[in-house]
């Protein structure tokens, strides 16, 4: 075979094995496409979620921020991380204190009494570095998770019928935007923005 046989055969090699790929993408089976839809916890950001759920994704959120920031003012070097953390615990601490007497006074509502496991890998991860780690790890960590609060907060705020859940969680919306600002405002102490 010459070598214009062999550029045609490989090209057409080529585009067989790219139009099997594609048929293979757009021809899932209902169980693949289903793995494919976003996960509950996903979908919970844009559907009403249950006041247990709020609860209890608050008081883990609220007691990881306590937790973490305390690690972070024993083990950091810089003041500016130390004060941030400060600021972290005492907030925490108090949204956590309001969310602890709303939830006594509702009917079938229980506060968790640890953190589930993603939180408790972070709070490994993050007790875990040295130095200058983990003030970078701690920035990263409060970035990602005021983010995600603010949009569970939000989200619950605008859809409760709870009165009381309701101010809570409105309430705690500027100070947890607070906090997204300040973390993003935190120079990244690896000296790498």
């Amino acid at each position: 075979m010459d070598r214009r046989g062999r550029i045609k055969e490989h090209t057409a090699m080529r585009l067989a094995i790219a139009a099997s790929i594609l048929l293979a993408t757009t021809l899932q089976s209902p169980a693949q496409q289903t793995r494919d839809r976003p996960s509950s916890s996903e979908q919970s950001q844009s559907q009403r979620i249950s006041t247990q759920d709020f609860v209890k994704q608050a008081w883990i959120i609220d007691n990881f921020e306590i937790q973490a920031g305390r690690a972070v003012q024993s083990q950091a070097k810089d003041a500016a991380y130390k004060d941030f953390a400060g600021m972290i615990v005492d907030d925490h601490t108090r949204l956590n204190d309001e969310l602890k007497n709303v939830a006594g006074r509702l009917q079938g509502v229980e506060l968790p009494t640890k953190l589930d496991r993603e939180h408790e890998q972070k709070l490994q991860q993050l007790t875990s570095a040295r130095d200058r780690n983990i003030e970078d790890t701690f920035r990263t960590q409060q970035i990602q998770g005021h983010e995600r609060a603010l949009k569970l907060f939000q989200n619950f705020a605008a859809k409760t019928e709870n009165a009381d859940l309701k101010r809570l969680a409105e309430n705690a919306v500027p100070i947890l935007q607070r906090h997204l600002t300040q973390a993003q405002e935190l120079k990244k102490t690896s000296g790498v923005m």
